[in-house]
This record gives structure tokens, sequence and C-alpha cells, in this order.
């Protein structure tokens, strides 16, 4: 091989490692590393390619995930928040954030993240079904509970239900108690809800859904899991959470299929 022909290949090999090295393709590798589980060699890869570009909000995102699977929530927030600070509006950092107070059971936090992302994209269907699943426990979960009425609020005295819905977890309606043709309308919406929930609290390590409260102002529509079946009743939106919870606990045991 001549001189030349040696130097032209060396240039190219000094370009083309130059092109791989470049924040955009270390980040890329890094995330691919990340997702196929090899977290030192992806660690490796964001921090090279934030000493060239220490303001990449991809980057810290990388950099906050990792700390999500290392277990480190400290650092993982501060990651988070370095890219809230370079856009406030970054839907997967607010997610992360949301993710990380839930995990710490400040419920009020979590809450609070949600709604700011939701109200720049109210479409985002994550934030939708963490929200919807555990947002209105946030006072309960407290410590304190929603103002009290007379209906629902001692012992025993149960609130009127209204749309009692029971069905599987496959989507197959086992019984409806609704006005006209609401039962089937019901039984898509809540589906949606429970599907999208469970998959967003898998994703956040928090385990299969169990139950959940989605308030309308002047109803709270409670929805519990028991083993394959799924049951929900809307109760008068005064009625304690525990309360609610329990008289909906309650109507499964009953309303069951036999055999």
């Amino acid at each position: 091989m001549g001189l030349s022909a040696l130097l032209e290949r060396t240039l190219r090999g000094v370009d083309l490692a130059r092109h791989r090295s470049t924040p955009a393709s270390l980040f890329r590798r890094a995330d691919r590393c990340r997702n196929e589980g090899r977290y030192d060699e992806a660690a490796r890869l964001v921090a090279s390619g934030l000493r060239q570009a220490p303001n990449s909000s991809v980057g810290h995102l990388i950099a906050a995930y990792l700390h999500v699977a290392r277990g480190r929530t400290s650092r993982a927030k501060a990651e988070f928040d370095r890219v809230l600070a370079l856009d406030p509006h970054h839907l997967r950092a607010l997610l992360g954030v949301a993710r990380i107070h839930i995990e710490e059971q400040n419920l009020e936090r979590a809450a609070a993240v949600l709604d700011r992302a939701l109200g720049y994209y109210p479409e985002f269907t994550e934030a939708q079904a963490l929200r919807a699943t555990f947002g209105d426990l946030s006072s309960a979960a407290n410590g304190r509970h929603l103002p009290k009425g007379d209906v629902g609020s001692a012992p025993g005295t149960p609130s009127r239900e209204r749309d009692v819905l029971v069905m599987r977890t496959d989507g197959h309606v086992v019984l409806t108690r609704t006005q006209a043709d609401r039962g089937r309308q019901l039984a898509q919406h809540l589906m949606q809800v429970y599907r999208a929930a469970s998959v967003t609290l898998a994703r956040a390590g928090l385990g299969p859904l169990r139950g959940a409260a989605i308030d309308t102002g002047s109803y709270l529509t409670f929805l519990v899991k028991d083993d394959d079946l799924l049951i929900s009743a809307t109760l008068d939106g005064d009625v304690e959470m525990t309360a609610g919870f329990a008289q909906v606990a309650r109507l499964e045991t009953v309303l069951r299929p036999k055999g």
C-alpha cells in the first residue's frame, strides 16, 4: 500500500471516529446500552457526551434513567431537574419526577407535577393514567380526608351507588347497573384506564393496580381489582376514601359470579 493510500485511509478513519463520537451518537449508543442492561457502559458514554454538550437535555435524561435503574433516587431527581431547567415543558422529565415523588409516598407533589404536565399536554396518556390512578388519594395518603357530609361519613352508613359495573380483566362485562347504554361506554372507559394505569405502574416499578378513585366533582368513581375481576361504583363525592373503597369491596363479595 502506497503512502498516499495509507494516509487517506488514516484520515478517513479519524473522520469516522470523530463522527461516531459526537454527543448525539454517544447518547444514542448510551440509550441502546441502557435498554440492554449494560449500565456501566451506558454511564461512560453519557459522561463522555455531556463533557462535549453539558447542556444536553437528552444526555441528562438518559443519566436520570440510569440512576433510576440503579435505585439512586436523589441523583435521578437531580438529573430530571437539570432537564427541566433546560426545558420546563419536558414531559419525560416531569413524569420521572412524579414517579420519584410516588416512590417517596409524596402523592400531593406527584399530583402537582402531573397536573403541570397535563396543563402543557392534556392528551399525555401516561400522565392521565397515573393521575387517575392515585391523584385523588393524595389527601388520604397524607393522613387527611376529603370533607365529609352526612352521607357516608358514619361507619356502616353506605353512600348510594351509581353506575355499578363488574367486568373481567379481559374486557368481558359480567354485570352492569347503569342507565340505558351507559354500561358499555363506561366499561370501555374503565378498561382503558385500567390498562393504561397498569402499564404505567409497572414501568414505575410500583406493582399491579389494586384500586383507584376518580374525582368528577360531585361524585367519586371507585375501581377495585380482585383477582380477575374489576368492580367499580360511583358514590357521592363527600364519601371518605376508606369508606368508599370498603363499600366497593363489599359489593365485590355480593356480585362476584358463583362457581
